[in-house]
């Protein structure tokens, strides 16, 4: 007989112990709850057809199993639509933009300005030492317009090689007129300027006794580099006062170009009240047909710096010139439509459901994936309006540009260029010119547009991927970790916007990147990706840049940057975790070509019928329902329903349901569960280590026909095994030790419930801690 760890309790362990095994006869199951099953035995797996068949299933079950699919089907078949839609708007979008033709035309035109408009030549005039971009001086830009600009734009002859000592003549009108050799130039040369106008000073004390007058500017900031986007956008405030023509076509060939701009110079055309000046030119590509305009603009800051830039506006005329852009357009805007429709009926029938109590229904009706969904209604027909008006746009420009040619060929065959035949193709011109600038900013409107519709498609991807698990990782990883982003966004920006003040403060004045506040956010969002320059810190002292990076690298970087790693990798593993018992997108596929092939076949009710039908038949409670039923009670509810669909449909829930509510057992549970079976706190005796080997050791040797190991329903090589187990795993855990010693302590030799119920609890904490030791094989438990 086994050794018993305390004689003296012996009748009170053994008494107190029938007593509660008397009254827990039967337990829930963990997994079913709504299954009666012998105590010890709560976590034993069990066949959901065998429960479907012995136990039935909950209403709420049932019924959120097959919400769930339908709402997985609609997922999976609004996928496809998804993706196309991006598909759709990117084929559209590269047959309006042409990113590659028009980036074609500009850089070529940047290129020639750039690198062949030269002026500072050293004899015999062959090399041109300084570009567009080295004019500091109002005597540089007139220098530049004579030997740079007038070179690649106004040729009087054509060029030949170095040291050539022959002319090939001059050029006719048509060579003339063409511009790196298939791009036609439109109309003449403008000149024009924004002007400064008089304000009051800022210390008017000190500009007074310095017999000083202040000048003030509207429009563009040139306290610092503007970009191509400020510079183009920013509005020009043209004196039409000092706008000048240079009209190299019309006066072709007796031109007075180098005349003119003599005149400029001497007239003082530039002066200390110019603010900016733009030298624009119009050409028209006819391989592409595209009209570019180009302006080269000198930027006067008060500051005494001249900033240059180059910007372009180009457009193709003919916007509809093949089928596809027709295409595109067609299957894109129609999609936004048939999404307008869908919305449009969701709205109404929610107002039909809530009786048409406008409050109510607009409660019901939105929601985040409902506002993401007209966002990206609006916004696409926002494109469709900019986009009509830029067609409407560039078929007017068409329409001008067959005058063109006449115009300025009765200025060329008239008197001169003072006839009112030039004074019309002047004119024409300068309207030319607004057309293509007014034009200019319906394009930059469509295009910014444009630019942030993904977002929205992205966000419809989004709402596709929500339903089906697998694919929704992205977004309830972000919606779980939200409150503790939101916690952490307002410590990162704290610290993150000290340091820009730090570096405004440090380094504003010089290092250009932290000299505003937008542009001391981009460098430190900049650094924090590996993009940085040290070498800049450095003018303010190296002392000041090691301590501002050294502390900013340590705090953002190495601290926060990788804090936020680590809370979304946090919730990340737990939604991956609880993402692996769904099913993958292929099965769901699968799962569709399955049951469409039956209802082609007849042999399968849709999952939505089912539902509505037993909500109207039983009421919308049963949606919250534990009412248990059976296959029968489905039949019945649902007419036409065959049995096979019924059974494979709510097995399929059963085990749904297993896989998300499967228990994680603990280590403190496990104790708690022996305690409740075994134990009685503190009047329990305790177990010493040498007389818990002898028990294991004597339960080992019991011969089968002894007590409750002669029941047919346990296992002895189960018994033995866990008792050569506990011997192996020594004293490590006192109270696991504790409680073996009560259940061998209880061992009776005659047959009794009470022996039978400690040795499928036995059994319990063997199959508790082979549950526990699938998920992790480091924890202690698992030695056991």
């Amino acid at each position: 007989a086994p050794i018993r760890p305390s004689q003296a309790s012996e009748a009170t362990s053994s008494a107190e112990g029938h007593e509660e095994m008397q009254s827990r006869r039967s337990e829930r199951h963990r997994t079913f709850g709504w299954v009666d099953i012998e105590p010890g035995l709560e976590v034993e797996a069990l066949e959901p057809a065998s429960v479907l068949n012995d136990h039935g299933i909950p209403e709420r079950v049932m019924l959120s199993y097959l919400q769930g699919e339908i709402e997985g089907e609609t997922a999976v078949k609004n996928l496809p639509a998804a993706i196309l839609l991006i598909v759709w708007f990117l084929m559209m979008n590269l047959s309006h933009e042409l990113p590659p033709t028009i980036q074609s035309i500009e850089k070529a035109i940047d290129f020639d300005i750039t690198e062949n408009a030269n002026f500072a030549f050293s004899s015999p005039l062959y090399m041109g030492h300084k570009n567009f971009m080295d004019v500091n001086t109002f005597a540089d830009w007139y220098s530049w317009m004579n030997l740079g600009f007038s070179a690649i734009y106004f040729p009087s002859t054509h060029a030949v090689s170095e040291g050539a000592n022959f002319s090939i003549g001059t050029p006719t009108f048509l060579e003339a007129s063409t511009y790196l050799m298939h791009n036609r130039k439109i109309g003449g040369v403008q000149l024009s300027q924004q002007r400064l106008f008089s304000s009051e000073c800022s210390n008017p004390i000190v500009a007074n006794a310095l017999e000083l007058t202040c000048l003030d500017f509207r429009g563009l900031d040139l306290r610092l580099k503007p970009t191509e986007l400020d510079v183009s956008q920013q509005d020009f405030y043209e004196d039409t006062n000092r706008t000048v023509w240079i009209d190299y076509l019309m006066e072709f060939p007796d031109t007075t170009v180098s005349q003119q701009l003599r005149e400029l110079e001497q007239s003082g055309w530039l002066d200390g009240g110019t603010y900016r000046a733009k030298v624009s030119f119009m050409t028209y590509n006819q391989m592409y047909d595209v009209l570019t305009t180009t302006s080269v603009h000198f930027l006067f800051a008060i500051s005494g710096h001249i900033f240059k830039q180059i910007t372009h506006r180009s457009f193709k005329l003919a916007a509809h010139a093949d089928w596809e852009s027709w295409l595109y357009e067609v299957l894109f805007f129609g999609h936004i439509t048939i999404i307008f429709l869908c919305e449009g009926w969701e709205a109404i029938s929610t107002l039909r459901e809530k009786k048409w109590k406008i409050v109510r229904a607009w409660k019901a009706y939105w929601n985040f994936w409902n506002v993401v969904d007209w966002v990206s209604i609006i916004l696409a027909y926002a494109i469709l309006i900019t986009w009509i008006s830029q067609c409407i746009g560039q078929d007017e420009l068409a329409q001008t540009l067959k005058d063109y040619w006449g115009l300025h060929m009765n200025c060329r065959n008239s008197t001169g260029m003072q006839s009112s035949e030039c004074l019309a193709a002047r004119a024409y011109d300068s309207q030319l010119f607004r057309q293509v600038e007014e034009l200019g900013y319906v394009v930059r409107a469509n295009r910014f547009i444009s630019g942030f519709y993904p977002v929205c498609i992205m966000m419809r991807l989004f709402k596709a991927f929500a339903a089906q698990p697998r694919l929704a990782i992205v977004t309830k990883t972000l919606a779980l970790a939200a409150n503790d982003l939101t916690h952490f966004g307002i410590v990162f920006l704290s610290i993150f916007f000290t340091y820009v003040a730090m570096g405004m403060a440090f380094f504003g004045r010089e290092v250009e990147s932290f000299a505003s506040f937008d542009r001391a956010c981009l460098a430190l969002l900049e650094a924090l990706m590996g993009e940085f320059s040290v070498e800049e810190m450095e003018l303010s002292g190296r002392p000041i840049a090691f301590f501002f990076f050294g502390t900013y690298m340590m705090a953002a970087v190495l601290l926060l940057l990788n804090m936020l790693i680590a809370i979304l990798m946090d919730v990340y593993g737990q939604v991956a975790a609880g993402s692996r018992t769904s099913e993958s997108l292929w099965h769901e596929c699968w799962d569709i070509m399955r049951r469409g092939a039956r209802k082609w076949t007849g042999e399968h009710t849709p999952l939505a019928e089912i539902v509505k039908k037993y909500v109207e038949k039983n009421g919308p409670d049963c949606l919250e329902s534990d009412k248990v039923i059976y296959v029968e009670d489905v039949l019945s509810s649902v007419p036409g329903l065959l049995r096979r669909q019924a059974e494979e449909e709510m097995t399929s829930a059963l085990e749904e349901f297993a896989l998300e509510n499967t228990p994680d057992i603990q280590i403190s549970e496990v104790i708690s569960t022996m305690g409740r079976y075994f134990g009685n706190g503190a009047a329990s005796p305790a177990v010493s280590p040498r007389d818990l080997e002898k028990i294991a050791q004597q339960v080992a040797k019991c011969p089968p026909n002894r007590g409750a190991l002669a029941s047919s329903d346990v296992d002895n090589a189960n018994v033995q095994q866990a008792a050569e187990e506990i011997v192996r795993a020594g004293i490590s855990v006192e109270v696991l030790l504790k409680a073996a010693g009560i259940i061998l302590d209880n061992h009776q030799p005659e047959w009794s419930e009470t022996s039978k119920a400690q040795i499928a609890a036995l059994r319990h904490v063997v199959s508790s801690a082979e549950l526990l030791c699938r998920e992790d094989k480091t924890i202690l438990m698992c030695q056991l």
